[in-house]
């Protein structure tokens, strides 16, 4: 089996590889995580496109692994872990996370994966309740904040994200990843705080919006979802021989996607 690093001439490929899993296609996400990280893949032997994929994202002392697809045809012949364990094997001495849907969780378990809290991704349209929302604000203000809750520095992500929404000590960006603005990553030091940015990366796009909470915030989730966003399936976040995490948790509301915190 020949993994390989793919370019960006590949990434086509990635949608439609998730295409076929069902999965939304999302060439900007897919793009995005290429310009900052490393998208392995097996070409399918058939000559038809690629058969498993994974990406590998890699800050300071972290790296997080997502998009491990394995295409339908070639299901059960051990794609999903050979690549998987590719990633992992690239990411050295790193703390390995990633987010796990039901199907792949026992796979990752059986890698020595260990289970740390998680997220729930919602979507919808935006029903505004008329509170305080944050305004846009600088880079130069987030960059600091960011490194406090991840432990790590993530310019190269931050610094493709768009304009920043902030407020005292936390911030919020909203990116359009094809077919939904994603908000995230949301952090902040109040719940308060983090409702305020949301509000106002909500009011400042149009269509439907995304926001994933941390399942810590069951306050957060409860109002994302009376403001008109329906909840699609839980992600448990494992990590790998079950180190922790680094960063201030505690200020972690929403990663920006599943793929990256």
């Amino acid at each position: 089996m020949d993994i390989r690093t793919l370019a960006a001439a590949d990434l086509p490929a990635c949608s439609d590889l998730a295409e076929s899993r069902s999965w939304p296609r999302e060439p900007p996400k897919w793009t995005l995580l290429h310009e900052v990280g490393r998208v392995f893949g097996v070409d399918a032997p058939d000559g038809d496109g690629l058969a498993a994929s994974a990406v590998l994202v890699s800050f300071g002392p972290v790296a997080s692994i997502s998009m491990v697809l394995v295409a339908p045809r070639f299901e059960r012949r051990g794609l999903g872990r050979a690549i998987t364990a590719h990633a992992v094997a690239a990411a050295g001495a790193r703390v390995v996370w990633l987010h796990a849907s039901k199907f792949g969780r026992p796979l990752y378990e059986s890698m020595g994966f260990v289970a740390d809290g998680g997220c729930q991704g919602h979507v919808g349209t935006f029903a505004d309740d008329g509170g305080p929302g944050a305004s846009p604000g600088s880079l130069s203000d987030v960059y600091p904040v960011d490194r406090v809750a991840q432990g790590a520095d993530r310019r190269p992500l931050l610094e493709r994200l768009g304009t920043p929404f902030v407020v005292d000590g936390g911030f919020a960006f909203g990116t359009d990843i094809g077919h939904v603005t994603v908000i995230g990553p949301v952090v902040a030091e109040t719940e308060e705080q983090a409702k305020a940015l949301i509000r106002g990366v909500a009011r400042s796009v149009r269509g439907e919006v995304r926001v994933d909470p941390d399942f810590r915030f069951p306050g957060l989730t409860s109002w994302v979802r009376e403001r008109g966003l329906v909840p699609g399936a839980p992600a448990p976040r494992l990590v790998l021989g079950g180190r922790s995490l680094p960063g201030d948790a505690s200020l972690r509301f929403a990663p920006f996607t599943r793929a990256v915190g």
